[in-house]
C-alpha cells in the first residue's frame, strides 16, 4: 500500500522541478537580488548610523567640555576686569568728594589698592585732560604731561567719556611709557564754582596690562598657540578690532565663541575647539569599514538564503493547493509505520525537507529519546478489535513532546496521533497531526515578563479603569502611597489624589488627557512618611478599538535628586563659593528685586560697602587657610545682622556688601552700622589658628533713592564712604550723606 503513494508523491514531486536558470526573465532575476540587496544595506546602514551617533557623542562630549572652559576663562577675564574698575571708581570718587586733588592721601590709598589690583599698571589722574599725577611715578615718567584729548589715538575714547560722563574702556593702545594696555577712563564731575552744578574737572585712567591680564586668567599659553583670540577694540565686541591671537580664528566657522563684559564695554573671545584623539579617529574609521563588512556578508547570506527557499518553493508546488494554509504538520504513515506523506509545514517547523524523510519510519519525525514513549501510545491503537468498533476520541493519542530544528533549537509542539481504518482491512495506518506551541508559550512567557518587568519596577505604577477604580498598583506604588494593593484594589482614584489634592494639578491633568492622551508634570510632594521628594509623573490615557477610554496608566518616578543637583547648580551659579554669600550676578538680581520692592513700599534700602583692616596680615602670618576661615566668619555675622530677607554678598578679595531691607530713616542705618562695627570687632575662634583672631573693617554707607536709585550708582557713593572711613585708620562707619554734607561745609567757610 506503501509503493503507490510513494511513487505518486514521487511523480508529483518530479513534476515540480525547478525551471532552469536560463528560463528566468530579466525582471525575475532583478526581483531576486532586490531583497538580499535590501538587507545589506539596511544593516550596514543601520550599523553605521549608530557608529555616527557614538562619534557625535564623543563630539558633543568634547565639545561642552570646551564650553564649559570657555565660561570659565570669560569669568576669570570679568573677575579681574571688575577689580581693576573698582579702582578707578574708588580714585574718581575719592577726587569727587575731596573737590580737588589731595595728593598724599590719594597716594596712600591708591597704592594700598594697587597692591591688590596685580593687573593695573598703574593710576594717572589727568585734570583738564593733561596727566599729573601717576602712581606709582617710576617707570611712568613719560606719560607726565601728554594731553589725553589731542592724543591721536586715545583722544576718541577720553571724547565719549567726557560726553556721556560714565566710565569708558578704550584701547588696547601702546603706552608712551611703554607696554600694551587697555584703559579705563573714569570722568570726574562736580562743583568747582559754587553754583551747584557739577563741572568737568578731569579724568581718572587706569591702564590694565592687557598681557598680565590673560595671564592672570591662565589663557596665556592659549592666545601664543593661536588657539585663544580677543576682538573688540574700544569694548565694542563683536564689531571691534582684534587685538590679540590670530584673526583668522574668528573667521573659521566651528570656532566656539562667547562674549566678555568687559566692564562697562564688551569684548568677544573665540576658542579654536578641541579635536578627538587620533584613537576615536581610528576607531570610527575601523567601525564604519565593519559595518560595511557586516552589510556584505548579510547581503550574501541572504542571497544563499532566498536561493534555498526558491528550492524549497518549487519541492513544494504539488501539495501548496492543499496545505498551503496549514500551519500544523499533518503526516500520513501506512501500516507498515512508512511515511507517505508529509505537508511542508514540517520543514517550516522542524527544518529537514519533507521530501527527504518520506518513506522513512514516521517515528524519525521525533527526537530518539521522544519515540519510545510515542510507539507505545501508538501501539495500543493498533490492537486487533478495534476495526469493527470504529474510530472516538478515546482512541486519539495526545502528547506534549519536544521536536529538535535542524540548527538544534527545541520546539515544543503537541501530537495527535490516531489510526485510519479501512473497511474489511482494520487499521491501514496512521494519521497525524503536530501544532507548535512555540508562539502559546511565547505569549505565557512575555505575559510573565510583563508581569515581573510590572512587579519589580523601580518607578511606581498603577493601572486604573475608565471610571478612575484602580485595577492593579505595583509593590512600587504601595511603598510610594504606604498602602496595600488590598487596600486600593477596586478604590475610585482622582489622579494623582494619593500624592498631590491640588485642584489646579488635577484639573490641568484632565485638560492633558483629553488634548494630547498624556499629562506630564513633576510635583513637590510630602510622602506619607513624611519625607519632602520630588516626584515625576506620567499618565497615559488608553482608548479600545472604538476610541473609547478604557485605561489610565501612570508612572510615578523619584525625579528628587536630578531637581535638587538643578537647584545646586543654579545655587552655585549665584552665589560665592567660599562664603555661600551671593556673588556680583546673584547680588545684582537680588538687588533689583529689593529695589522694586522697595519702590512700591515706599521704604529705602541701606546698602554697606565693608573692607576688612588687617586682613592681610591674617594671611600672611597664619596662612592662606586660616584667612578663608575669617572670610566665611565674617559672612555669617553679617548675615546675623539685620533680617533674613536682606542682602549679604562677597564682591572678591575682603570687600563685602550688605543691603537692607525697609530702612526708613538714617537712626537705621546709624542703628545698623553700630551692630556691623560691634559684630565684626569680637574677637574669632577659629579651628585652624592657635589664637584669638581679629579684625576690623571700615565701612561706608549710602541709601536707595537719597544718594543713587541704581545698585551701580549706590556702590560707587557707599564705595567713597568707605575709602574715607578707612582714612581713619580705625573701624569705623562714615555715611555718604556726611561726605556731602562735609564738602559742603567746607565750601561755604572758604567763600
Amino acid at each position: 500500500m506503501g509503493s503507490p503513494h510513494t511513487g505518486r508523491s514521487a511523480e508529483k514531486l518530479g513534476n515540480s522541478e525547478p525551471s532552469p536558470p536560463g528560463s528566468l526573465s530579466l525582471f525575475t532575476r532583478v526581483k531576486q537580488v532586490v531583497p538580499p540587496l535590501a538587507a545589506g544595506l539596511v544593516v550596514s546602514g543601520v550599523l553605521l548610523a549608530t557608529t555616527w551617533v557614538v562619534e557625535r557623542q564623543l563630539t558633543t562630549a568634547v565639545l561642552q567640555a570646551d564650553l564649559d572652559n570657555l565660561a570659565q576663562i570669560r569669568t576669570r577675564i570679568e573677575s579681574h576686569l571688575n577689580q581693576a574698575s573698582n579702582v578707578s571708581d574708588g580714585v574718581g570718587a575719592m577726587i569727587e568728594v575731596n573737590r580737588g586733588l589731595d595728593e598724599s592721601r590719594l597716594r596712600s590709598v591708591a597704592e594700598r589698592m594697587l597692591e591688590r589690583t596685580p593687573v593695573i599698571r598703574s593710576i594717572a589722574i589727568a585734570p583738564d585732560n593733561v596727566i599729573q599725577f601717576s602712581i606709582p611715578l617710576e617707570g611712568n615718567e613719560a606719560a607726565i604731561g601728554v594731553d589725553l584729548a589731542a592724543h591721536p589715538e586715545q583722544g576718541a575714547s577720553l571724547r565719549r567719556a567726557m560726553q556721556s560722563g560714565e566710565p569708558i574702556l578704550g584701547g588696547p593702545y601702546e603706552l608712551v611709557q611703554g607696554g600694551y594696555a587697555v584703559i579705563h577712563r573714569v570722568p570726574v564731575r562736580f562743583d568747582q564754582d559754587g553754583d551747584e552744578s557739577d563741572e568737568y574737572w578731569g579724568v581718572v585712567s587706569t591702564p590694565i596690562d592687557i598681557m598680565g591680564l590673560f595671564d592672570a586668567a591662565g589663557v596665556g599659553d592659549q592666545l601664543d598657540e593661536g588657539s585663544l583670540a580677543v576682538r573688540g577694540t574700544d569694548g565694542l565686541g563683536e564689531h571691534g578690532a582684534v587685538f590679540l591671537g590670530h584673526a583668522g580664528l574668528f573667521e573659521q566657522r566651528d570656532t566656539l565663541k562667547t562674549p566678555v563684559v568687559a566692564l562697562d564695554g564688551r569684548w568677544q573671545l573665540a576658542m579654536k575647539p578641541s579635536q578627538p584623539s587620533p584613537m576615536v579617529v581610528g576607531l570610527t574609521g575601523f567601525a564604519e569599514l565593519v559595518a560595511l563588512f557586516a552589510g556584505l556578508l548579510v547581503m550574501w547570506l541572504a542571497m544563499r538564503w532566498q536561493a534555498q527557499q526558491r528550492l524549497m518553493v518549487d519541492s513544494e508546488r504539488v501539495l501548496r493547493d492543499v496545505t498551503s494554509n496549514v500551519s500544523d504538520v499533518v503526516f500520513r504513515a501506512n501500516n507498515t509505520g512508512e511515511l507517505i506523506y508529509v505537508s511542508p509545514a514540517y520543514e517550516r517547523m522542524v527544518g529537514p525537507s519533507a521530501r527527504d524523510i518520506v518513506g522513512a519510519s514516521w517515528l524519525n519525525l521525533f527526537p530518539e529519546d521522544e519515540r519510545r514513549r510515542i510507539r507505545e501510545a501508538a501501539d495500543r491503537l493498533q490492537q486487533p478489535g478495534r476495526a469493527s468498533s470504529g474510530v472516538s476520541r478515546r482512541d486519539r493519542v495526545v502528547l506534549a513532546v519536544r521536536l529538535i530544528r535542524s540548527d538544534g533549537t527545541e520546539v515544543p509542539a503537541e501530537v495527535r496521533v490516531e489510526p485510519v481504518i479501512m473497511a474489511g482491512q482494520g487499521v491501514s495506518g496512521l494519521v497525524g497531526t503536530m501544532t507548535d506551541l512555540s508562539d502559546r508559550q511565547a505569549f505565557e512567557q512575555l505575559e510573565g515578563l510583563a508581569t515581573a518587568v510590572f512587579e519589580g519596577a523601580g518607578d511606581a505604577i498603577v493601572i486604573l479603569d475608565r471610571h478612575r477604580r484602580v485595577l492593579a498598583v505595583n509593590p512600587a506604588f504601595e511603598r510610594l502611597v504606604g498602602h496595600s494593593s488590598k487596600e486600593l484594589v477596586a478604590e475610585r482614584l482622582t489622579i494623582p489624589e494619593p500624592l498631590d489634592c491640588s485642584r489646579r494639578r488635577l484639573e490641568a491633568c484632565a485638560r492633558g488627557l483629553r488634548q494630547r492622551g498624556r499629562w506630564n508634570e513633576e510635583l513637590a510632594c510630602r510622602l506619607p512618611d513624611g519625607r519632602e521628594r520630588v516626584l515625576g509623573w506620567s499618565v497615559d490615557l488608553i482608548r479600545d478599538d472604538r476610541r473609547r477610554v478604557s485605561r489610565y496608566v501612570a508612572v510615578i518616578s523619584d525625579v528628587t535628586t536630578r531637581h535638587r543637583r538643578m537647584q545646586a547648580m543654579h545655587h552655585r551659579a549665584f552665589h560665592d563659593p567660599l562664603t555661600d554669600t551671593l556673588n556680583r550676578s546673584g547680588l545684582d538680581e537680588r538687588f533689583e528685586q529689593a529695589r522694586q520692592h522697595a519702590i512700591r513700599e515706599g521704604t529705602g534700602i541701606a546698602l554697606a560697602f565693608v573692607d576688612l583692616n588687617g586682613f592681610k596680615p591674617v594671611n600672611d602670618t597664619l596662612g592662606h587657610h586660616v584667612g578663608d576661615e575669617v572670610l566665611r566668619e565674617v559672612a555669617r555675622r553679617l548675615s546675623s545682622v539685620g533680617r533674613r530677607e536682606d542682602i549679604v554678598a562677597r564682591l572678591g578679595g575682603d570687600e563685602f556688601l550688605v543691603a537692607f531691607y525697609g530702612v526708613r530713616s538714617n537712626e537705621d542705618m546709624v542703628r545698623l552700622g553700630d551692630t556691623l562695627l560691634e559684630r565684626l570687632h569680637e574677637p574669632m575662634m577659629l579651628s585652624g589658628a592657635a589664637r584669638l583672631v581679629h579684625v576690623q573693617a571700615s565701612i561706608g554707607f549710602a541709601r536707595f533713592p537719597d544718594d543713587a536709585d541704581t545698585l551701580d550708582g549706590l556702590m560707587r557713593r557707599a564705595d567713597a564712604a568707605m575709602y574715607r572711613a578707612k582714612e581713619t585708620r580705625s573701624a569705623t562707619v562714615v555715611f555718604h550723606r556726611d561726605l556731602v554734607g562735609t564738602t559742603a561745609s567746607s565750601d561755604d567757610e572758604a567763600g
